[in-house]
């Protein structure tokens, strides 16, 4: 709407042009000018008009009818015709200069508005840049301080796990010595005197004149009986250090002896279910897999108060999985440890991790415990199907 009206002052500056052209063809003579009045008509186009090419076109009109006054313009007597020439150049420099100026100047308003809006724009995106830095920044000390938090919680927990090593390892030589007095006392007080005894009774039957055979021969009956519960207490003595049935039978069947054992020994039935491996298991993890069920049965008999547990060794495809489920009294793990309290169970998980393997254990107090191992196995291969007995 602006531009229309603008641009239809045009024809109104060009109207006033040919006016003036009019008063001086018919009014005025050669000698007097009226290029000033044509300058005003420039200049007026310049205020009025925005745009480049409407005040050029006014100059140019205003410049041609200038320039046809000096033939057709009334003659003066005793003016001569190169004063009237340069009358009207001196109109085109009255009509030009004041376009030349006003060009420039409005060239000038272009260029300073030009450098304003790529400031506005230069100040848009600067803005833009500071804004993402500023929340790059704010993200950074968000991540940093959540990082230092994570590290002292990773502190804390290490702090932790080291006072828990110090705690196990103190028990772990505890332990140690307990055993060491334990397999001490038993060879000395109980060994070492049953032997002692067993040589007193076979020198008395050196000494003693060979007048009843039948009295002899029930005397070294008695003596081999206990020759082979002696080798029997030593066996076990010996086994409880390295199940050598590991060796000649296997874990599965290991494993069968220990659960066989452990319910003949304390009365609580069991349900032992197993599939057996296509090849040799590694010593280490045939090991570990059996002390976490002979630890696992031991916490059971003296702690669960169950009247049943069920044992499975199962092997899939790329891993072996134990799990011990009994139906005793559980406990809450969250509970304060006792002093030495828990040791099983750090020696089970210890064992698990060196075999590469995880524990996890579930107590419901009230319902029971239920442990799982599971260890990777470095060969894969199919297995053989399940086999299931109960006890």
């Amino acid at each position: 709407m602006v531009r229309d009206s603008n641009t239809a002052l045009l024809p109104i500056i060009i109207g006033l042009g040919l006016g003036l052209f009019c008063l001086d063809q018919l009014y005025l003579p050669r000698g007097i000018s009226t290029g000033v009045l044509y300058g005003g008509l420039a200049i007026l186009s310049f205020l009025l008009l925005p745009y480049q090419k409407n005040p050029l076109i006014a100059a140019a009109i205003c410049s041609v009818l200038d320039l046809t006054g000096i033939v057709l313009g009334p003659t003066v007597t005793g003016i001569p015709f190169w004063m009237v020439v340069v009358n009207r150049l001196f109109s085109l420099t009255a009509i030009w200069l004041p376009f030349l100026f006003f060009l420039h100047r409005r060239r000038a308003e272009d260029e300073l508005k030009q450098a304003h809006d790529e400031l506005e724009t230069r100040v848009q995106a600067r803005t833009q840049q500071l804004a993402a830095i500023n929340q790059a920044l704010t993200t950074e000390i968000a991540n940093r301080a959540e990082t230092e938090r994570s590290l002292r919680a990773s502190e804390r927990l290490l702090q932790q796990s080291q006072e828990e090593l110090r705690s196990l390892a103190g028990q772990l030589l505890t332990a140690q010595e307990e055993d060491r007095r334990r397999i001490s006392r038993d060879l000395h007080d109980d060994i070492n005197q049953r032997l002692a005894m067993l040589t007193m009774d076979l020198r008395r039957m050196e000494k003693e004149p060979l007048t009843d055979p039948g009295y002899l021969r029930d005397e070294i009956r008695l003596v081999s009986e206990r020759l082979t519960v002696v080798s029997d207490d030593v066996r076990q003595m010996a086994y409880r250090f390295h199940p050598s049935i590991l060796d000649d039978l296997g874990l599965v069947k290991a494993v069968r002896r220990l659960v066989d054992e452990f319910s003949s020994r304390t009365g609580i039935r069991n349900d032992y279910v197993h599939n057996d491996p296509l090849a040799a298991l590694p010593d280490e993890i045939a090991i570990c897999i059996y002390r976490v069920v002979q630890e696992s049965l031991s916490n059971v008999a003296r702690h669960a108060h169950a009247s049943h547990v069920e044992v499975e060794v199962i092997f899939e495809e790329e891993a072996v999985v134990l799990s011990i489920l009994d139906n005793g009294l559980g406990f809450d793990i969250e509970q304060p440890k006792k002093p030495g309290g828990h040791l099983g169970l750090l020696n089970m998980k210890e064992r698990a991790r060196l075999a590469k393997g995880t524990f996890e254990i579930e107590p419901t107090p009230g319902h029971g415990t239920h442990i799982r191992v599971d260890i990777p196995l470095i060969h894969g291969g199919r297995h053989a199907e399940t086999a299931h007995s109960v006890g």
